[in-house]
C-alpha cells in the first residue's frame, strides 16, 4: 500500500472562534479583578468599623 498523505500538507488556518474567546477571558479578568478590588473595601470598611 502506499502512503496517501501528502509529502507536504497544507498548513491549517487558525479558527475563527480563537479571537472572541480571548476577549471574553480577557473581559472575565477585568471583572473578577474589580470584584477582588471592591471585596477589599468592603473588608477595610467592616474591619475600620468595628474600631
Amino acid at each position: 500500500m502506499r502512503d496517501v498523505m501528502p509529502a507536504n500538507p497544507l498548513p491549517h488556518r487558525p479558527r475563527r472562534g480563537a479571537t472572541p474567546r480571548v476577549m471574553r477571558e480577557r473581559r472575565t479578568a477585568q471583572v473578577l479583578m474589580v470584584f477582588g478590588i471592591i471585596l477589599a473595601c468592603v473588608e477595610l470598611y467592616v474591619i475600620l468599623g468595628w474600631m
